[in-house]
Parts: C-alpha cells; sequence; structure tokens
C-alpha cells in the first residue's frame, strides 16, 4: 500500500464515522423536535410546557423514525451478513463490498 491509498482509506472511514456518528443521533433528535410544539413560557421566561404538535410535523416525526429504523435495520443486516450467508444461504447484498 501506499501512503495515498492509506490517506483515502482513513478519509473514507472517517467520513463514514461522521456520518453515522453524528448523522443518526442528528436525525433522532430531529424526530424528537417534530413531535413537539411550541415552548409555553411563564413570565419569567422559564418553560413551563408545550404545545401540541401539528398533525403534519407528527407525520415527518415519524417518517424520520422509520428511515432511522430501516437504517438500523440495514445496518444489522450488512454486519450479519457473512452468518446469514452460511446458515441460511442468503446473499442479501449479493457481492457489494466484498467478504470478511
Amino acid at each position: 500500500m501506499t501512503a495515498a491509498s492509506i490517506a483515502i482509506a482513513i478519509f473514507r472511514v472517517a467520513g463514514l464515522a461522521l456520518i453515522f456518528g453524528a448523522g443518526i443521533p442528528l436525525l433522532f433528535a430531529l424526530g424528537m423536535r417534530c413531535m413537539t410544539g411550541d415552548p409555553i413560557r411563564n413570565d419569567q421566561g422559564v418553560i413551563v410546557g408545550d404545545t401540541e404538535a401539528s398533525t403534519q410535523m407528527k407525520v415527518l416525526g415519524w417518517t424520520v423514525y422509520a428511515f432511522l429504523a430501516a437504517v438500523i435495520v440495514v445496518a444489522i443486516l450488512w454486519i450479519s451478513k457473512g452468518t446469514l450467508e452460511h446458515y441460511f444461504g442468503w446473499e442479501l447484498f449479493g457481492n457489494l463490498g466484498g467478504s470478511h
């Protein structure tokens, strides 16, 4: 391996770590925010509750949660693809990504 190929591999791993390490929690927080309404504040400015979220925002929140659930299921299947192929003969991803 050359130094350039090692650097490219490091940047790929760092990019994926950034996407999954920060992206998934960010989407979860977005889904949580969509499920709540606007804050209700008292006279001192302290938040004492929140209003009910609109139907459109709840649908958006559940859509974000469904997307995250799909990402998690695909990730688990990707991690266990070798085991699934060995024991059940299922090749869920074909030759995508090679083998371990």
